[in-house]
């Protein structure tokens, strides 16, 4: 199978927190540095057009999302900043703000909605490029946490199971995998296809802390994936043993999916800045050990591979969506096309 490195990036869909007085430690511009460094290798990479892109209807997000929390999301008043102060936890348990300067704000949580929106749109049509290219990455996106019921851990929809869920009504692909590889459990995704035969989930992640580190086991969050691969504290050597086990028993388990997606968290690299994913520290050697770990499993059985970049947080973690997508272009064998969309 020859891989291209086909990039789906625009600038006007960077959620650039700060501009909505929100104060969470994900650095605005991680996608454009990566983005700009990958150019420096291939001058012709351009932005992806956002002009000819198809929309997605309130009927793909009714897929996934109750109808109570769509109507909360889509309209433009209360509701909405509630479910922006609960999904990125601007309000702490004594009612005081929680990383939220409201007057420091730029633009209104509308506007944070619909850049959201536009990245769903961009995973799609990523993905849809991943069917006859075999590979696409979209730099954003990867929105995990989200659950039918509310959006969470800083994902407002679940833009995975959204996009996976449209490419099945629209009969294009039957079977898909979702490899969660981001440092905390991909919980939403879990719970919104626990009874989902056509969506296999394997993640990869932190054995505590968050969102593991609650009381009620009998809460959402602890509805098991497909395969869950836990990594304790301080076992990071084990992390590519155990990986290629998951995904051997994703393979055994869940044959001949029609796509992957692939969300590729970097907040298990030992510089995150985000301090709820500081029990998995793996080096930035070990990091793109797993990418390739991953890219080469679905690569040599030829799945149509589709990735979102999911959490990354603080000044480094550009660095490690860089050393990945610089190795795919490497081993590219046309890497004159190293293109856009």
């Amino acid at each position: 199978m020859s891989v291209r490195l086909v990039i789906y990036y625009h600038p006007d869909c960077d959620l650039n927190f700060s501009n909505y007085g929100i104060e969470i430690p994900i650095v605005d511009d991680r996608a454009k540095k990566i983005f700009t460094a990958l150019q420096v290798i291939d001058q012709s990479l351009k932005y992806t057009s956002l002009e000819n892109l198809t929309g997605l209807s309130r009927e793909d997000f009714s897929r996934v999302h109750t109808t109570d929390y769509l109507d909360k999301l889509f309209c433009n008043n209360q509701d909405l900043e509630q479910v922006m102060i609960n999904c990125y936890e601007l309000v702490d348990k004594y009612g005081n703000y929680n990383r939220y300067g409201p007057s420091q704000a730029v633009y209104d949580f509308t506007h944070a909605r619909d850049i959201i929106i536009k990245q769903v749109t961009l995973l799609y049509a990523s993905s849809l490029q991943a069917l006859k290219s075999d590979f696409s990455y979209f730099l954003g996106g990867g929105m995990h946490h989200a659950m039918s019921f509310a959006g969470r851990g800083f994902c407002l929809v679940n833009d995975v199971v959204i996009v996976l869920r449209k490419l099945q009504a629209e009969n294009i692909i039957t079977h898909a995998w979702v490899i969660d590889i981001d440092a905390h459990k991909g919980d939403g995704t879990a719970e919104l296809t626990a009874s989902d035969n056509s969506i296999s989930t394997l993640s990869i992640h932190m054995k505590d802390g968050w969102p593991l580190n609650q009381l009620d086991t009998n809460a959402p969050w602890f509805i098991p994936s497909n395969i869950d691969i836990e990594i304790a504290e301080g076992e990071e050597a084990n992390y590519l043993t155990k990986a290629q086990a998951g995904l051997e028993k994703l393979e055994a388990e869940y044959p001949h999916p029609d796509l992957v997606i692939v969300v590729n968290g970097a907040d298990p690299y030992i510089d995150d800045e985000l301090p709820s994913a500081g029990l998995l520290k793996l080096s930035k050697e070990q990091m793109l050990a797993r990418d390739i770990l991953v890219y080469d499993f679905l690569k040599k059985r030829k799945i149509p591979t589709s990735y979102c970049m999911a959490g990354g947080y603080g000044k480094n973690s550009w660095e490690i969506y860089y050393q990945f997508l610089h190795f795919v272009w490497q081993n590219s064998s046309k890497r004159s096309e190293v293109s856009s969309r």
